[in-house]
């Protein structure tokens, strides 16, 4: 994947407005973790990996060309250690790289539940019509909560079935969250 389909696809999973702005997240995001390398820190992302700085010593190396000995001088080098959600999902025998998308989308299925959740302070202040909305929506996200629980023991048709069903529970949530936010 080259930086610009990257970006495409931040944008399209972030709702930004253009890739263009996907590329300008990328692009802080590396400058950050870059400039805390340089000062000697560490930056951790839980479940994805830790970027941190090894020290070494100089040492004794050899020409690969011509098998002389020559001294490598000491130096500072960047290292990532990935975390066990990302180890997981790229060493898993039945998701593969849907997993990183089902986890997307659970995200995002989670998101709007705090979304309406955040907008609403009491269910005295809900509209029936509205109410129903945030009840099928919870309703949604419970199902959809379950269905990760199942996949990860399961395999195959089970997980393309998981996928389709989050799938339709992200939409008829996004669509629910919309009707209610117009009664308010």
């Amino acid at each position: 994947m080259t930086k610009q389909e990257f970006a495409k696809m931040l944008a399209d999973r972030a709702g930004l407005d253009s890739a263009a702005q996907g590329g300008i997240v990328i692009d802080t995001v590396l400058e950050s973790i870059r400039d805390e390398l340089a000062s000697g820190g560490t930056v951790a992302l839980k479940g994805f990996g830790r970027f941190s700085t090894l020290d070494r010593k100089a040492r004794a190396g050899r020409n690969p060309r011509t098998g002389q000995t020559i001294q490598i001088k000491a130096c500072r080098v960047a290292r990532f250690t990935p975390g066990r959600e990302l180890r997981n999902s790229v060493n898993s025998s039945h998701f593969g790289t849907d997993w990183l998308k089902f986890k997307d989308l659970y995200s995002r299925v989670d998101y709007f539940k705090g979304k309406i959740e955040s907008k609403i302070k009491n269910a005295d202040q809900l509209g029936k019509e509205a109410r129903r909305y945030l009840d099928k929506a919870h309703a949604l996200y419970e199902d959809a909560s379950e269905q990760l629980r199942k996949a990860s023991d399961s395999s195959g048709k089970a997980w393309a079935d998981v996928k389709d069903g989050l799938e339709k529970a992200y939409s008829e949530l996004k669509d629910a969250w919309e009707k209610a936010r117009k009664h308010f």
